[in-house]
């Protein structure tokens, strides 16, 4: 662990990098091991089947809010950008939190109509489970606007403190709604609370810019502008680590969904300890940029310190696979074991491709989308022809990662050889 430390600590120096992705590091682990807990208890106490029903909803939930992604990042890169002049930061969100307010609502509405097709596709007995996806969806989008002020404008103790409380009291009512006999609808019952709880919490130190009229208004047209290109950087992203679920859940029983969610939570291990880094680099290549600086060691450094934590992951996953879905999830779950190893890969090149990503649009070029978008077609359509295993999946899924990483490499590659 020593090791591990001095490692990274070199690697990041002393631009501030170190202390944000300390910071970063301490939040994510902390809410990732709530996050974890929840999901081993719950596979335990609902057993593979339900719990594959569960792996399902989840992923659904991922899709729904793939434009949290989009929300935070904008108001994570003009927070950042207005953070001298709180009038602007003032405007911004007052303006956004109405406008998500409305367009969430009209979202919220349209996904009802969808829920009996959607019932069908993912062969689910009733429709409360999707419901209950459609509300947290919802306060999803209100939490990524706190989020991603909260990030821009470099606050980074309370935005990881709302994700830690927020997954810990998730992970306190699922269990006892569980416990209670609600099944998969308490399990989701924990997460609406857990996110409401998020949205209390990050909203003290965000108050005072929604007191009083915003004394200074900005351009929105540059907002939209930039929403675009994030929209889509956010969606294609959330989409290959999620459709591949729904996809599984809808071509295998929800027995298989359930070792396949299981497997895919275990290698999330490798994001969640890797991909720290991403969210405080972000408002530091937007600053850099501002400034007219380069952002070439802080993009270097980001890659190299994640590489270092996902070999470390992968090499533990390949290591000790029995040992981990034993104390994970008990002997129900061995079945899973040769899936975790390539998982666990996949999901570390998905680490690196969100530096990457991150990256990009910081400093706004955004061409890398194609790149993204020929990965999600690779995926998709290697998914639709072979699925006669769980592997087959989980070969494509690492294929189509493992393509994006190579094709941003090269996108980027005068930023990472420069020595800025």
């Amino acid at each position: 662990m020593s090791v591990g430390k001095f490692k990274a600590g070199k690697i990041l120096g002393d631009d501030g990098l170190a202390k944000a992705g300390f910071i970063f590091m301490l939040g994510s682990f902390s809410a990732a091991a709530f996050n974890y807990l929840y999901h081993v208890f719950m596979a335990r106490m609902l057993g593979p089947y339900d719990y594959g029903i569960l792996g399902s909803l989840f992923a659904l939930i991922y899709v729904v809010t793939f434009a949290t992604g989009t929300l935070h990042l904008v108001i994570s890169k003009f927070a950042a950008e207005f953070h001298s002049q709180p009038g602007l930061v003032k405007s911004l969100l007052k303006r956004s939190f109405s406008k998500i307010l409305i367009f969430g609502i009209i979202g919220l509405v349209i996904f009802f109509i969808f829920i009996p097709s959607l019932q069908n596709f993912l062969h689910l007995q009733d429709v409360w489970g999707l419901v209950l996806v459609g509300i947290i969806g919802l306060t999803g989008l209100m939490g990524a606007l706190g989020s991603g002020a909260l990030n821009g404008l470099q606050k980074f103790g309370w935005q990881n403190s709302s994700g830690f409380l927020g997954a810990g009291l998730k992970l306190t009512m699922a269990l006892l709604f569980v416990w209670i006999g609600l099944g998969v609808h308490g399990a989701l019952g924990g997460v609406l609370l857990g996110s409401i709880a998020g949205l209390f919490i990050m909203s003290w130190p965000l108050k005072k810019y929604f007191k009083g009229n915003a004394s200074i208004h900005f351009d929105a047209k540059q907002v939209y502008q930039y929403a675009w290109p994030v929209f889509l950087a956010s969606l294609l992203p959330v989409l290959l680590i999620t459709l591949d679920q729904l996809l599984v859940k809808h071509y295998f029983s929800s027995l298989d969904a359930g070792y396949y969610a299981a497997a895919g939570n275990i290698a999330r291990m490798i994001w969640f300890g890797s991909g720290f880094l991403g969210a405080a680099l972000f408002p530091k290549f937007v600053a850099s940029k501002a400034e007219g600086k380069s952002v070439s060691k802080l993009l270097t450094k980001g890659l190299l310190t994640t590489s270092f934590f996902v070999f470390l992951g992968c090499d533990l996953l390949f290591a000790t696979p029995r040992l981990i879905v034993l104390v994970m999830y008990g002997q129900n779950y061995l079945a899973l074991i040769p899936f975790l190893g390539m998982f666990g890969i996949a999901l570390g090149l998905f680490s690196l491709n969100q530096i990457l990503i991150m990256h990009s649009l910081a400093v706004e070029k955004y061409k890398f989308l194609w790149i993204i978008l020929i990965g999600f077609v690779i995926e998709i359509l290697g998914i639709l022809a072979f699925h006669t295993s769980l592997s087959d999946i989980i070969k494509i899924l690492l294929l189509s990662q493992a393509f994006i990483l190579a094709g941003l490499l090269v996108y980027d590659r005068k930023e990472i050889s420069s020595n800025g």
